[in-house]
């Protein structure tokens, strides 16, 4: 995938080359710099992902926790909050940990780890 500058550079070219109108060079270099900051955010969240799961990896399997303590964990002015609950529902997504709800409100959800039955089977347990 080309970088925002090697986008702009050849979005410029085009323009000089009477290709673009200046409305089409605008809307072109708006979306470059969209593209680049959703990258951005893309790689900034594989980054949180392999922390949280660095974490959960320590923890045993089957105890609750709360999303709080994670993101603790991996560092509250590392990540932020938003960043490390998407982490956990990637996490859950591959049944790494599930959620459990213990009332009808938010301050009543739990995560715990998942137990890995296939894990277990490879190491003869």
């Amino acid at each position: 995938m080309k970088t925002h500058q090697e986008r702009s550079h050849a979005i410029s070219r085009l323009f000089i080359c009477g290709l673009l109108s200046g409305k089409e060079f605008d809307r072109l270099e708006k979306r470059s710099l969209k593209m680049d900051d959703k990258l951005r955010k893309q790689i900034r969240q594989g980054e949180v992902n392999d922390a949280v799961e660095e974490h959960l990896e320590s923890l045993e399997p089957g105890k609750l926790f709360k999303h709080r303590s994670v993101w603790e964990a991996v560092g509250v002015e590392s990540f932020t909050r938003d960043e490390v609950l998407t982490a956990l529902q990637v996490h859950k997504e591959n049944f790494l940990v599930e959620q459990v709800r213990k009332g009808p409100n938010n301050f009543q959800v739990f995560w715990t780890r998942c137990l890995n039955d296939e894990a277990e089977v490879e190491n003869g347990e």
